[in-house]
């Protein structure tokens, strides 16, 4: 992105991240860069990264792998938001443990926690949330098919009583 201003173009060194599709460019040369390792011992979002090795010994090997490539690419870690070895915790939503990936407890509690929907947003807001943890839900399609139908644009499914009505049958 360049602009002028009199006679002097200007351009940013860096992509400032109030663009609309940064993050979308920027995961896209993430997963270009990154090609190699994502899925095999690296998981990346946008510039959210972790390391995931199969055996212990393997770590340091696959820290040296990730490294390397940072330096290749030029890139920097910030060392503010850097963790290493640890063995379980909370990334992109998800609990990530030794044993795999778990729902996280926090997300769970949300929806448990939540009053029965009478209206559209509500709705909205439980779908979403239940998209979220879908991948531990076995069948979730058929377990959310009723809320989904809620949000059709169907006539007879406007207003309060209606999704009442219709998530009560």
């Amino acid at each position: 992105m360049t602009f002028m201003v009199e006679a002097t173009n200007y351009c940013y060194k860096v992509m400032p991240f109030g663009l609309k599709n940064a993050r979308a460019t920027y995961q896209r040369l993430m997963v270009r860069i990154r090609s190699p390792m994502l899925g095999r011992n690296v998981q990346a979002y946008v510039d959210d990264m972790i390391v995931t090795s199969i055996k212990a010994n393997q770590h340091v090997t696959d820290f040296e792998e990730l490294f390397a490539n940072i330096a290749r690419y030029n890139l920097k870690l910030n060392p503010n938001k850097c963790v290493f070895g640890v063995p379980t915790g909370k990334f992109f939503g998800f609990m990530w443990t030794e044993r795999g990936i778990k729902a996280n407890p926090n997300k769970c509690a949300t929806i448990m926690e939540m009053r029965s929907s009478t209206n559209v947003k509500e709705v909205q807001r439980l779908t979403g949330r239940m998209i979220a943890l879908s991948r531990f839900l076995s069948t979730s399609g058929d377990k959310g098919y009723l809320y989904f139908q809620c949000l059709k644009k169907n006539d007879h499914l406007s207003g309060p009583m209606s999704v009442k009505r219709l998530l009560s049958s």
